[in-house]
């Protein structure tokens, strides 16, 4: 992606100057007024390219700028180094309208058993308010990221046969006890609210995204003595519409 579809550092230092001159500068409140209308993106390796929409509730334009990138939380439109040429890559969004952004694969080297994850990242930067002019302030910025999966038609089975594939092991390490768990199917399985079913009891660990063919360890801190018979887990799935459905896996020792 070339300069010429960002944003100037040069652009983004003037809405920032002068703010950290004065004790007395203003901090105008924000909000995410402009919406993007999914919670994450799946790319069909069949697919020509992928639309996204994004509306703008706000009475005043906002200027948008979108890019893509692998990993990197911190990165830029000048650094964005996914596999993705995402058009426009910044606009104008009128008060109270909607704006179509189609996002292009740019690769033909993507691993084809198996899912690849990227992330789609949404820059909302608001207009200067004429009210404060006269005055130093703040101009904040909002950013969205999403997960955007390309998935290839050679992965074996669905997408739904990762609920029925997953696996969990746990030991004890100490006064914790160690989650092992283990994804064996070609799709990124994403898991939030992790609890153990102990008895009476619900011990909650945090999760993560277990990658394709990988395992994960997930600790169970000051969870004390579990129980010698069959424990459970329970955690919500999210599915390819970014909805989470509670389900329960046993566990092996």
């Amino acid at each position: 992606m070339t300069s010429r579809h960002s944003l100037s550092n040069r652009a983004i230092r003037v809405l920032l100057r002068g703010t950290l001159l004065s004790y007395c500068a203003l901090i105008l409140p924000a909000s995410a007024s402009v919406i993007v209308q999914a919670t994450r993106i799946i790319y069909p390796a069949d697919a020509r390219e992928v639309s996204l929409q994004l509306s703008n509730s706000d009475a005043h334009p906002n200027l948008i700028q979108v890019w893509a990138d692998i990993n990197n939380p911190q990165s830029d439109p000048e650094n964005a180094d996914a596999p993705f040429i995402v058009t426009p890559p910044i606009f104008r969004m009128e008060a109270k309208s909607g704006q179509t952004v189609r996002i292009m694969l740019t690769a033909d080297h993507l691993p084809q058993d198996r899912e690849s994850v990227f992330y789609l990242n949404t820059l909302q930067i608001p207009p200067k308010a004429p009210e404060y002019s006269d005055q130093n302030r703040i101009q904040l910025t909002l950013r969205n990221r999403l997960k955007l999966f390309y998935r290839p038609n050679q992965i074996t089975g669905k997408p739904s046969d990762i609920e029925s594939q997953l696996s969990f092991h746990i030991a004890q390490q100490g006064q914790d006890w160690l989650i092992t768990a283990h994804n064996p199917t070609g799709y990124f399985a994403t898991l939030t609210a992790g609890q153990v079913l102990a008895e009476k009891r619900a011990v909650p660990f945090k999760t993560e995204m277990l990658a394709p063919f990988s395992q994960a360890e997930w600790r169970l801190v000051n969870a004390g003595t579990l129980p010698s018979g069959p424990l459970r887990i329970s955690a919500a799935l999210v599915n390819d519409f970014g909805g989470q459905v509670l389900r329960e896996y046993g566990i092996a020792r």
